[in-house]
């Protein structure tokens, strides 16, 4: 899990929002909500605060220039777009004398400035949305990923899967070959037919299916195991599996391993021909 940078610059965050985003996290509904509270209160807060420009402007700014904030908005989005109310210049606004202020006569050297004030207060107005958006995604996520749920486990471990459709004689063991890697964090690793322990032990699961080949007679059963690849020791075997209503037959096997030991993943059916799909592989490194 990536850890939230020091000192981070707008960037940083963004980035580091990406990546958390990018890894599963299996926290707890409830765990998102707490984690969320913080980020959205410090956001509101950002959101609400004003200085004493904002109530200037509110105080000075003559009437007719328009709104500040969100400008024009026409046809559907007119009701969809929020205007953001600022409060340092709804305060200006009604302070004893503002009318008065707003009544006076500017030259339109004076209008002119004010219309570049407002352009440049938009302008930063929606940097400032932008930078709260991104600071609450930051610090929701910094708060979320940071949790027991969303730790990445950093035992080795890896994931290799098929689905591959090769057909293979009945009643004799083969080694299956998975090809396909989704994650690995050696040790322990795959080696698209067989695996190694390193120097500890390991949980390793395999699971298979069979399927029959079409004009084949059907399959009756099938088994897989895990072996030793020097010694050809069984560390362990599914047992055999009967055939479900749709000919199939799916194999599912686990063992922990010692450590510093190679391993195949074998299979084989009680049938003339079949294919073997959707084949899977982990394996976990022990504490």
């Amino acid at each position: 899990m990536p850890k939230p940078p020091v000192d981070p610059a707008f960037f940083d965050k963004v980035n580091y929002v990406i990546e958390a985003w990018a890894i599963t996290c299996d926290a707890p509904w409830w765990f998102y909500v707490e984690a969320l509270k913080p980020a959205a209160l410090k956001a509101f807060i950002t959101l609400i605060t004003f200085g004493w420009d904002d109530v200037a402007r509110g105080y000075f700014r003559p009437r007719g220039l328009g709104a500040r904030r969100t400008g024009k908005r026409k046809g559907k989005w007119r009701k969809a777009v929020p205007r953001f109310p600022e409060l340092g210049e709804e305060i200006g606004k009604r302070l004893p004398g503002a009318d008065e202020m707003k009544g006076r006569q500017w030259s339109q050297a004076g209008k002119a400035l004010w219309m570049i004030d407002s352009v440049i207060q938009q302008g930063l107005f929606w940097w400032l949305v932008a930078d709260v958006t991104n600071d609450f995604a930051y610090d929701f996520t910094s708060v979320l990923y940071e949790s027991r749920w969303c730790q990445w486990d950093s035992r080795g471990k890896f994931s290799w899967q098929t689905d591959g459709d090769s057909p293979i004689p009945g009643g004799i063991w083969l080694n299956l070959t998975l090809d396909q890697l989704d994650y690995e964090q050696p040790m322990p690793s795959w080696v698209i037919a067989f695996g190694n322990i390193g120097l500890k032990g390991a949980t390793i699961t395999g699971a298979m299916r069979f399927r029959p080949v079409l004009g084949q007679p059907p399959i009756v059963s099938g088994e897989t195991r895990i072996v030793d690849k020097i010694t050809g020791e069984i560390f362990k075997s599914s047992g055999v599996q009967l055939t479900d209503a749709a000919g199939q037959v799916t194999n599912l096997v686990s063992t922990n391993l010692p450590a510093g030991r190679q391993f195949l993943f074998q299979g084989r059916h009680f049938g003339v021909w079949a294919h073997y799909y959707e084949g899977l592989i982990v394996g976990l490194e022990d504490q």
